[in-house]
């Protein structure tokens, strides 16, 4: 391998990206190793995802790409001798955090480790240990679907391989799995995690009934087990459905639902605050009425307009998701930590009067100024820079970075914030999710990373026919996109 020529602004960012992610992981290995999350301030131990040690193995892919070797061995021994029979504080997982925190990291680190680093791990033993406990987690994950209509219900006994009898699940829970079960079908070449996978994607790709689907492709967020169909009509790019919204290439069919939600949040549900028509923000739906309101897991979106659109070679895709990319820059500049808050509404008109001057910086607000250091705007900001080659997104997403390590750092990781909008960003929520490993810290890193191999293969500018998911991608989870 060729060292990585970077410029020293780079250098000096991504060195100091990978220290950060160790301060954290020290924090995390002593004070809560194996347990499921470190509260940073308190230093107390939670296990909220069934005790698997969500933050140890979400931490692996980001591991093997800053080639921390002494932290990837440490979780792949961890991975090892766990036992996903064993449920601490109950006897349940939930299946959608687990498929997205634990099965897809531990999917992408054995596509990583057998792809561009595997001079990180050269221990047979470990690496069979990691196929045999993705198997038997793919197994005991299996167990979820088997509902009368063969969509997943929501958690699963792993000991018993018994699943709840509730009767719904969001559409997320229901669709993320996809691509997640075939990669395992790939690996292993056993098909039934497939189909199980497709047979419940298969509900959303041909909804029903018609009032599931306000807007064509865009569906309500909960879903029946028992028949399959879509429940209720209100929705979002946000919480509930961001990750079943899914592009590929490979498969035509899930091309042409996603197309057909681009379309109708173009036509139908995009938004632009008074004076802004270059910002786009995605309004939640019930039916065909629309709130001006946007969670900040929504800003996915933008990546995946993005991504979707280089992949079509479609530029109007690629711009669109860019001027959501530019509303989530608009956001976090406009606030006293430089972070965006949890939640931001917006009025499209103003009517100027004696108490109104309707000032285009008053046209947004943040409506929720929690900060819960999610990952979905740095996210959004890698692919635009791909895209793009504009500096101004790099820049962004280092601003956000430092405000985290300003505000939000404490002596054994990262907190959560009370309020963007105040000094200091409030106070310390002590909360600090397993995605600040595997995404927040990733993301800076790849925006800001230019390896040899990578700038060689990533055919960054749209128009490049040559873009295929192979180190393959969700716009949700731990997976990690690089092109072939």
């Amino acid at each position: 391998r060729e060292q990585t020529r970077l410029s020293p602004v780079q250098s000096a960012r991504i060195n100091a990206v990978a220290a950060a992610f160790q301060h954290a992981w020290d924090g995390y290995s002593n004070y809560c190793f194996g347990h499921d999350t470190l509260h940073p301030v308190t230093n107390s131990c939670e296990d909220d995802f069934g005790g698997y040690g969500a933050t140890a193995i979400d931490s692996l892919p980001t591991a093997i790409i800053f080639e921390n070797q002494n932290v990837t061995i440490q979780i792949l021994e961890f991975i090892a001798a766990l036992d996903f029979k064993v449920v601490k504080g109950g006897s349940r997982i939930q299946v959608f955090e687990v498929t997205i925190r634990h099965f897809a990291a531990m999917i992408s680190a054995w596509d990583l480790l057998n792809g561009p680093f595997s001079h990180i791990v050269d221990n047979s033993t470990l690496m069979d240990a990691l196929l045999a406990q993705m198997t038997t987690l793919g197994d005991a994950l299996s167990c979820a679907f088997d509902s009368p209509s063969g969509v997943p219900r929501e958690w699963v006994d792993p000991a018993l391989c018994q699943s709840d009898k509730g009767t719904q699940n969001t559409i997320a829970g229901a669709g993320t799995m996809i691509l997640e079960f075939a990669r395992l079908s790939d690996i292993t070449g056993n098909q039934k995690y497939a189909k199980l996978a497709q047979r419940a994607e298969d509900y959303l790709l041909k909804p029903q009934p018609a009032s599931g689907e306000p807007y064509p492709g865009l569906l309500g967020s909960f879903i029946n087990v028992d028949n399959g169909e879509i429940i209720g009509s209100q929705g979002s790019w946000g919480a509930l459905a961001d990750s079943y919204l899914y592009n590929s290439n490979l498969y035509e069919l899930y091309l042409e639902r996603w197309l057909l939600a681009t379309d109708s949040t173009i036509h139908y549900i995009g938004s632009h605050p008074y004076s802004h028509p270059e910002w786009t923000l995605l309004p939640s739906w019930n039916g065909h009425n629309l709130q001006n309101s946007m969670e900040s897991l929504s800003w996915f979106a933008g990546g995946n307009f993005i991504l979707g659109g280089m992949v079509t070679n479609n530029k109007t895709l690629v711009g669109y998701g860019l001027s959501i990319a530019d509303a989530a820059g608009a956001v976090y500049n406009s606030t006293q930590t430089g972070l965006g808050g949890e939640f931001v509404t917006w009025d499209t008109t103003c009517e100027a009067s004696e108490n109104n001057s309707c000032d285009p910086n008053n046209s947004f607000r943040i409506s929720d100024g929690r900060f819960r250091l999610r990952p979905e705007v740095l996210e959004t900001w890698y692919y635009a820079y791909r895209a793009t080659k504009d500096e101004k997104y790099r820049d962004w997403s280092w601003a956000a970075f430092e405000a985290i390590n300003r505000y939000c750092r404490t002596e054994s990781g990262f907190s959560s914030l009370t309020n963007v909008d105040a000094a200091e960003g409030g106070s310390k929520g002590d909360i600090q999710e397993s995605f600040v490993f595997a995404e927040v810290m990733k993301y800076v890193y790849l925006t800001h990373w230019e390896p040899d191999w990578y700038q060689e293969h990533m055919g960054v500018q749209y128009g490049s026919a040559s873009i295929a998911c192979c180190w393959s991608a969700t716009m949700n989870s731990d997976m990690v996109f690089f092109p072939e």
